[in-house]
């Protein structure tokens, strides 16, 4: 299948000395979305296209997630991962609402009166990533996007003309970005759907299984024990030790897929979310600085009560930290985030910069028992996605190779 990118940038090559290039591109960049429904080829064709004809450099893409209730990187030409990192903005941060209300760009060196209302710490990271230019995204009377832009590759600032056709770029990208991630929302719906029913269907097998294999292993650890009890050489008390250590290990596994499958009764009390969170980020502590991790906490200063079992919901947050923390075995960072959403619920972000994860394996990460690490069970998020199915919860997980992952959890409030 040829790739309707490729395909608009061969066409494009080496016609810049032409009269009527910025409206070639504009016409083509207009044909192509017809033929565009991933999110990400959409963006990147977008981006390609201001960066062509205006010849900027450095720009970056922030879009609207409503899960984590802030705008927050999603494309870029010229900045680094740890430039896009350093920036997100609340949907109430000072440069939303102004580009909100004005439906129009914001020029840095020419409205200082703007930047004066602009918080101290959205100024300092406009400047330190030499953006000039901030464009809305909208749709259907929505703010979507931001497209932030730099100087121009002569170190000049964009002139009227490339301002104009960036401006009339912006209306049919943020339809079909808009089109796109809708289209992808779905596919994530389908994909839990999907998910839920499998793990429905194995959460029967793995309760089968588990007592048909509980049985026979109190027997065999019972014989082990009365041989150990009857032999008194070295030899035989250290290899009989050992197979019981085993059998140990395997009713541990059996234990943690009993409880996949039919997790404990519920213990409902009402807690403040922030403080399971802390006392469990206090447990991987140690974890943490050995892997040369650095934990960024972002919690409220107000009470987020949530009501449910503290002991599960610590089992869940552990889980989670220590996958995130053994996937930066280099070292790295780990931003944990709890908010309130929707004025009914509790969300928690938790961001690595880890190796991320394979698409092909997006699907398998919440079965049991599948797990890419040399030691483990693969049963922690299994056991993690039923205590926050139990909680009236949801879970989700993106990640993209190299990029690292997030995990984003919703928990009700009461």
């Amino acid at each position: 299948m040829k790739n309707p990118i490729r395909a608009l940038g061969r066409r494009l090559a080496g016609r810049r000395a032409e009269p009527g290039f910025p409206l070639l591109v504009f016409r083509e960049f207009e044909n192509s979305l017809n033929l565009i429904e991933d999110y990400d080829h959409i963006a990147g064709n977008f981006l390609g296209r201001v960066k062509e004809v205006c010849r900027v450099p450095r720009l970056l893409l922030l879009i609207h997630d409503p899960d984590a209730g802030r705008f927050a990187p999603s494309a870029s030409s010229g900045l680094t991962d740890d430039e896009q990192r350093a920036i997100f903005l609340p949907r109430s941060s000072r440069l939303v609402k102004w580009l909100k209300v004005n439906e129009t760009f914001l020029e840095i060196r020419r409205q200082q009166g703007v930047l004066e209302y602009l918080t101290r710490k959205e100024t300092e990271t406009l400047a330190a990533l030499g953006i000039e230019f901030c464009f809305p995204l909208m749709s259907m009377n929505r703010l979507i996007g931001i497209l932030l832009v730099g100087a121009r590759d002569d170190g000049l600032p964009l002139t009227k003309d490339d301002v104009a056709f960036i401006s009339s770029l912006l209306p049919q990208a943020g339809i079909a970005l808009e089109n796109a991630l809708l289209f992808k929302e779905q596919r994530e719906r389908f994909r839990r759907m999907s998910r839920a029913d499998r793990l429905a269907t194995i959460g029967e097998l793995a309760a089968g299984a588990a007592h048909e294999i509980r049985n026979p292993l109190t027997a065999i650890k019972s014989s082990l024990q009365y041989l150990q009890s009857k032999h008194e050489d070295e030899t035989s008390q250290k290899l009989l030790a050992a197979a019981i250590e085993e059998t140990g290990r395997i009713d541990e596994i059996v234990s943690a897929l009993l409880s996949f499958s039919r997790p404990t009764e519920i213990k409902r009390e009402r807690h403040d979310l922030r403080e399971v969170l802390e006392e469990s980020l206090d447990l991987v502590a140690f974890q943490a600085r050995k892997n040369k991790v650095a934990v960024h906490r972002r919690f409220p200063d107000a009470a987020l009560m949530i009501q449910g079992d503290k002991s599960q919901l610590k089992q869940l947050f552990l889980n989670v930290f220590l996958n995130a923390i053994q996937a930066m075995a280099e070292g790295g960072e780990l931003a944990v985030e709890a908010r309130q959403k929707d004025g009914q619920k509790a969300a928690v972000t938790v961001a690595d910069t880890g190796e991320g994860i394979p698409e092909e394996n997006m699907d398998r990460i919440f079965d049991p028992f599948f797990t890419t690490k040399k030691s483990g069970t693969g049963l922690g998020l299994s056991i993690g996605y039923n205590i926050v199915k139990s909680h009236r919860g949801d879970i989700e997980v993106r990640s993209r190779p190299g990029q690292g992952t997030t995990i984003l959890i919703t928990l009700p409030q009461y």
